[in-house]
């Protein structure tokens, strides 16, 4: 037929194709599918930072794949450095064992913006300070949205000043750059510019301000979350472990393990809500939970919304009980319970859970996972210290993560009081899910 040609050719020898759900396939295609395969899961076992670094920059633009990928990374003792202006490149890279955190990958930061940091960056070297950075990149490309949404994932951190700081005299900083780059175009080269100095920044006083203190943690982890999507340095509901280890609290993570119709309970905050009639006029909801291990949809019919509804619109930390559903969608928890998390007894123990210690009261092992890389030495140094900081009875154990094994090494003459405070310090400086209290 005119306009028309065969592109595949289904007649083909029996041995040279085989069904697959119905579908006809030939062996070259899934044998080049195997290949891919093998080659993917050789460069994961064998390049493992490569690896991640490569997957994170090719779902950049899928917030829920990044999240995912970012806990794949401390899961296996990799760590992800935050964005640094002075360091950081478009995509996520490479550095030393672990990986830095791509520019692109922060909300409101364009193509333009990065190319003009970057040229910047390299023809005249690091920048120094906020004003420094203002006087020196291209402002018609990097605008105070873009500056504004670097300082709250943290890329100005190794500069020395609270992101806080960096904020409230972001305008003066940005004024004053503008300024000089009027100057320069106008021929009004300044005296440091004259004297081969054009990247001192010193006519902005911004930097000379009393310094600033930081956020408090929560506003400090809003804003990450705001323009990277999720929690970078940290997780609102860190402190409230000891309450998930005593409510029983499944892990969100875990929620694929459950059996449908499996009652559970769950410890989270709602990060989504969106509230519908039903035919007979009632209201319900369906909500996305989220707690530091992921995220899951709640269906919350009219009985438990209507005892609910001021809690879940508060967004503050809960406790909901339920069941587990599946769906299209795929796995779901039917809520029949929530409560504000002050307000949650402790579910009698029906079934195992990671977080269930049993009748155990005394922890017995700390076990803390470090990554193998540049900067172990100094790691383990700072993990010694705030060890040192809470001595008890429980034993030590230290994990180092190879590229192809994990060596464990018991501390000697040094046990440990495993507080909140020790794990939430020791995870600042290696990631969540870095310390393991048994």
């Amino acid at each position: 037929m005119e306009g028309f040609e065969a592109t595949y050719d289904f007649e083909v020898p029996g041995a040279g194709s085989f069904i697959a759900n119905g579908i006809a396939v030939h062996n070259s295609h899934a044998t080049a599918y195997a290949v891919v395969a093998y080659q993917t899961a050789y460069f994961k076992a064998n390049h493992p930072v490569e690896f991640m670094a490569a997957l994170l920059t090719s779902e950049m633009g899928d917030t829920d794949k990044i999240v995912k990928y970012m806990e794949e990374c401390r899961a296996i003792g990799l760590q992800v450095l935050p964005p640094d202006v002075n360091v950081s490149g478009v995509q996520f890279t490479v550095a030393g064992g672990t990986i830095r955190f791509g520019l692109a990958a922060i909300k409101n930061v364009g193509e333009a913006a990065i190319q003009s940091i970057l040229a910047t960056r390299e023809d005249k070297g690091t920048f120094t300070s906020l004003a420094d950075f203002c006087a020196r990149v291209d402002l018609r490309l990097v605008n105070r949205r873009v500056v504004e949404s670097l300082v709250k994932a943290g890329a100005f951190d190794s500069l020395g000043l609270t992101r806080a700081h960096l904020l409230a005299t972001l305008d003066r900083a940005m004024e004053a750059g503008q300024r000089r780059q009027r100057d320069r175009l106008e021929g009004q080269a300044s005296f440091f510019e004259l004297m081969g100095e054009a990247g001192s920044g010193t006519e902005q006083p911004a930097g000379e301000e009393p310094p600033i203190p930081e956020w408090e943690d929560d506003q400090r982890l809003a804003c990450e979350k705001e323009v990277l999507g999720f929690y970078l340095t940290g997780h609102p509901l860190a402190r409230f472990r000891e309450e998930a280890l005593r409510l029983k609290a499944t892990p969100l993570a875990d929620l694929g393990q459950k059996a449908v119709g499996a009652r559970l309970t769950l410890l989270g905050q709602i990060t989504a809500l969106k509230e519908i009639p039903t035919k007979s006029g009632e209201r319900m909801a369906f909500a996305t939970l989220e707690d530091m291990t992921g995220s899951v949809e709640l269906t919350v019919f009219p009985a438990p919304f209507k005892a609910a509804a001021p809690v879940l619109r508060s967004r503050e930390p809960i406790v909901v009980r339920g069941r587990v559903d599946e769906t299209e969608k795929g796995r779901v928890v039917l809520a029949e319970d929530i409560r504000p998390l002050g307000g949650a007894a402790p579910r009698e123990a029906e079934e195992t859970d990671p977080f269930d210690v049993g009748t155990r009261r005394e922890p017995q092992t700390c076990r803390i996972r470090v990554p193998a890389n540049g900067e172990s030495e100094a790691l383990l140094e700072s993990v010694k210290r705030v060890c040192g900081e809470h001595p008890g009875r429980v034993p030590l154990f230290v994990h180092l993560l190879l590229p192809e094994q994990e060596v464990v090494v018991r501390v000697k003459g040094l046990g440990v009081d495993p507080a909140p405070d020790l794990v939430t310090k020791v995870e600042a400086l290696l990631g969540q899910g870095s310390v393991l209290i048994e």
